[in-house]
């Protein structure tokens, strides 16, 4: 027994009076304490994934669907920095995660010692905070300066915007020595907080203004979370026809009077609506919205007023015309205000119009339209069932789903805090570990085979259901505005592979599907969506050439003049 460790012994007795119940451990041999702590102690839950880049990205879906922090355990040297993409990931998508980086000694630092860097304060810039452990916790004075470091960390990752921290603990041999028992259970220092509520006088001043602006519009950005109170605070201010509201899918707020496909909606505009939809006072809430086109717009045509609405999210001038943050809840926010205003049926009324015909236009032209990336999403978004969470992939998985709208009985996810096509199986994988619901993962070609290692697991959930659309590799630079150099650098950007996806489900042991056509994609889906606790990846064949066209042609036909 090593007694120097009694605080590595009482780490998961913290977690777990702080109700952290869930571990992610890579393995080595420098957090061999940490690993033996956390599996010994009966109620916390820990996962081995090898693979550090993967098993952060595991942690971070798991604690986007439980709402609450994660562990994540690693040894010394680069196996930390491995973390870091989901790291950043989980920074700027406000998920809680604290990182436990077992460490040498400060003696053996810069000293040509094996598996050493300069991990303190190693992820400064996109962690809440940065912990370091005393070596030694044999003495009171160490041990209650240990658990005091512990419970900071813990409640600032939890505290206000939740977010990661990262703890790092130098360990000195022996290391596979028994650990000290743990007597008596440590002492937790808990955070207590309240809301921020506005004066009389404030909310005066907010109620004149909303009344003196006629054209209104709510734009809700990404939530992973569905706020009922919130949806039905804003349902009734559009079905009242007091303002237009704006809710990409990625909201996880539903109203049949909400725009939920603002890519559409806005390529429909003609240059004499663009300006009679430009609102005189423009209020955000949320995280960051996926439609270029609607950024694009409102940067365009500047509103007079922008107010931005989030407790703890200050300054978010996406649109370049912020002039008020107001911190409270949205939904606190919007249920003081609904009824206080006017109705302005001609504005919304011409947003609802223009929104049908954009939808219109949209079912036409996808009902006629050839095989292709948008086509295999028409048929994936019709067949999906209810009650799923569905995860989008970044590049052109999103960027197609944003086509479709919202499903009320869906919740939505995706990584748009860095918005990076890395890590996107292993987020999706994590978070059906935690959840009793199917989760379906949209993902592209390349997107798929960068986090493959996700697929690594032993316990890959039986609930998890990954659709690869393949179109040979790095077709949303098919999409995007480029310019005429793009030529000269495609095979740097476009990047198409020769994987054989198959032979990669295959060597991992998950079971494979495929489909090549619509006729094909229509007649396998309701077996690939079927409950079998069987992990599933179904493969979709598309011709990327095809596909860039159609997706072009889509957006010339929704911009088309009516005749």
């Amino acid at each position: 027994m090593n007694p120097r460790l009694q605080g590595i012994s009482e780490i998961p007795y913290i977690f777990h009076m702080h109700d952290i119940e869930h571990a992610v451990i890579s393995p080595g041999s420098r957090n061999a304490p940490l690993t033996l702590a956390f599996v010994s102690h009966p109620n916390i839950n820990c996962i081995s994934i090898t693979d550090e880049r993967s098993a952060a990205y595991y942690a971070l879906g798991i604690a986007q669907q439980l709402q609450k922090p994660v562990v994540l355990i690693c040894t010394s040297g680069t196996a930390l920095v491995n973390f870091g993409p989901a790291i950043t990931e989980a920074y700027y998508l406000k998920v809680p995660l604290i990182i436990l980086s077992a460490d040498r000694p400060p003696e053996w630092i810069d000293q040509n010692d094996g598996q050493t860097i300069r991990q303190n304060d190693f992820f400064r810039n996109v962690v809440k905070k940065s912990f370091v452990l005393p070596v030694e916790t044999e003495n009171e004075e160490d041990l209650w300066h240990f658990r005091r470091i512990m419970n900071e960390a813990i409640g600032t990752c939890k505290t206000d915007n939740p977010g990661p921290v990262h703890i790092n603990i130098p360990v000195r041999e022996p290391l596979y020595s028994p650990l000290p028992e743990v007597a008596k259970i440590p002492p937790v220092i808990s955070v207590t907080s309240g809301n921020y509520e506005l004066n009389a006088e404030q909310w005066q001043s907010i109620i004149q203004k909303w009344n003196a602006c006629s054209k209104k519009l709510i734009v809700c950005g990404f939530s992973p979370v569905r706020n009922l109170k919130l949806e039905k605070m804003l349902g009734q201010l559009a079905g009242e026809n007091e303002a237009v509201v704006i809710a990409e899918n990625l909201s996880n707020l539903y109203d049949d009077n909400f725009i939920d496909a603002p890519d559409r909606f806005i390529a429909a505009l003609d240059e004499e609506n663009r300006e009679k939809i430009q609102p005189e006072l423009l209020i955000t809430i949320g995280g960051s919205i996926v439609s270029k086109r609607l950024k694009k717009y409102l940067r365009t045509f500047a509103t007079r007023e922008h107010w931005h609405v989030d407790e703890y999210d200050l300054h978010i001038d996406t649109f370049k015309s912020l002039n008020l943050n107001i911190r409270l809840q949205p939904e606190n926010f919007f249920t003081r205000l609904t009824g206080q205003g006017s109705a302005n049926s001609d504005y919304t009324s011409l947003a609802h119009s223009q929104n049908i015909r954009a939808k219109k236009l949209h079912e036409a032209f996808i009902s006629e339209t050839d095989y292709s990336d948008m086509k295999a999403c028409k048929i994936i978004m019709e067949q999906l069932p209810p009650n799923i969470n569905l995860h989008l992939a970044n590049s052109t998985p999103v960027r197609y789903a944003q086509l479709f709208g919202s499903n009320k009985y869906v919740n939505y996810f995706s990584n748009r805090g860095t918005s990076g096509i890395d890590g996107c199986v292993s987020t999706a994988a994590g978070a059906a570990l935690v959840s009793k619901r199917l989760n379906i993962l949209l993902v592209g070609d390349l997107g798929f085979i960068y986090d493959s290692n996700a697929l690594w697991y032993n316990n890959l959930p039986g609930n998890l259901r990954i659709i690869v659309l393949d179109n040979g590799g790095g077709n949303i630079f098919k999409l995007i505005e480029t310019g005429p150099e793009v030529e000269k650098i495609k095979p740097y950007i476009e990047t198409p592979h020769n994987v054989n996806i198959k032979g990669l489900c295959d060597a991992f042991g998950v079971n494979y599907m495929s489909a090549a056509n619509t006729e094909e994609l229509e007649n396998i889906l309701p077996e690939f969506f079927k409950p079998n606790g069987l992990p599933i990846v179904l493969h979709i064949r598309t011709n990327g050439e095809v596909s860039a066209d159609i997706f072009k042609q889509y957006f010339q036909n929704i911009s088309k003049k009516d005749e």
